[in-house]
């Protein structure tokens, strides 16, 4: 099985992150995603719950506190929180990556 890596790290249209995930994972492959700097405000988006089943989501707490967001991300998403080390795990773990 292969794995896909999504870093999202600009105002990149939740709905296309969606969308990719969910193929990627229709065709048997693990997904990450990781919201980081910018792509920390795609978070504030009801459809990214949407996204849970089909990815592995993490988000860069420095981000999110940069933007004031951790509190309420915390009450949606509770431990996605990773440091930034997580993108290069997410970068070892996976044979493809996209950065958005």
């Amino acid at each position: 099985m292969s794995n896909l890596g999504i870093l999202v790290k600009s105002g990149a249209k939740i709905d296309w992150v969606y969308n990719l995930a969910r193929a990627a994972f229709s065709r048997g492959k693990t997904v990450w995603v990781h919201f980081a700097e910018n792509g920390v405000l795609e978070l504030r988006e009801q459809q990214i719950e949407n996204l849970m089943p089909y990815a592995r989501v993490s988000i860069c707490k420095s981000s999110a506190d940069r933007f004031g967001l951790s509190q309420q991300l915390s009450q949606r998403f509770g431990s996605c929180f990773a440091p930034a080390s997580a993108v290069a795990e997410m970068v070892r773990a996976c044979d493809r990556y996209v950065v958005l």
